[in-house]
């Protein structure tokens, strides 16, 4: 089995869990939407979300209630658009996974940051009434790109 497949089959018992508790219907659009996210693991835009599912037969107000399910479920998030001009995207919420993640303000640019050493500080901060199991970090500012081209105005 492969990694986006046993990713699928916990995102989707994930899914499964929280319509029962909810009394929801289980439907296929659900799936479709879940395994688009799933595999190839990147982000997507409402536009290309609703382009793809067009192609599988499912309407635009179909997509958006099903990204309101994904998104209350925790299976998928909103990520932080940079800037006025980026479009909110989506991405699956890999469950245990610490971010740092720095945001350009002027170009809306994303980049992961590796850094065990903020990591290791953040997770072994203690809270007094709260157990953390994960921890996204957002830094923002400049990218090299942008700075170059401030410089050379």
């Amino acid at each position: 089995m492969t990694h986006q497949e046993s990713g699928y089959k916990q995102a989707s018992r994930r899914l499964g869990q929280y319509i029962a508790a909810h009394g929801m219907r289980v439907s296929m659009e659900r799936q479709i939407l879940l395994r688009m996210f799933c595999t190839g693991r990147r982000k997507w835009t409402v536009a290309e979300l609703v382009s793809q599912a067009e192609k599988e037969h499912i309407c635009r107000a179909t997509v958006y209630n099903a990204l309101r399910v994904l998104t209350e479920a925790e299976i998928i998030r909103v990520c932080s658009p940079a800037g006025a001009s980026r479009k909110t995207e989506y991405e699956l919420n890999e469950t245990g996974q610490n971010r740092i993640r720095m945001i350009c303000t002027k170009c809306g640019r994303q980049t992961e940051l590796k850094d065990t050493g903020i990591a290791r500080l953040v997770g072994e901060k203690k809270y007094s009434n709260f157990v953390m199991s994960r921890f996204e970090l957002t830094v923002y500012g400049e990218c090299k790109v942008c700075r170059k081209m401030k410089a050379t105005k």
